[in-house]
């Protein structure tokens, strides 16, 4: 992800976290923040490398296969490549 990108997602972060989220700032922020990384890179194609990120950005396995179309079998065979 370059600069430019990163500077772009927390300038979506800061309204997100300001309009949806309650609490502590930095807490909301960083809620924020991993879900504007998720948006981002659901709105890329699903390659085995999104997959991992998306998983090691917390996103669920339900939530990849319903915005893809994907089961999970076919997901556990894109990993598996």
């Amino acid at each position: 992800m370059t600069q430019k990108q990163t500077r772009d997602l927390m300038r979506k972060a800061v309204p997100y976290a300001r309009k949806y989220l309650k609490g502590d700032w930095s807490i909301r922020m960083s809620m924020a923040l991993r879900e504007m990384v998720i948006c981002h890179f659901l709105r890329q194609p699903l390659t085995a490398q999104n997959l991992e990120i998306l998983l090691a950005k917390g996103c669920s396995i339900r939530r990849i296969c319903k915005h893809y179309g994907a089961s999970r079998h076919q997901l556990l065979c894109l990993a598996n490549e």
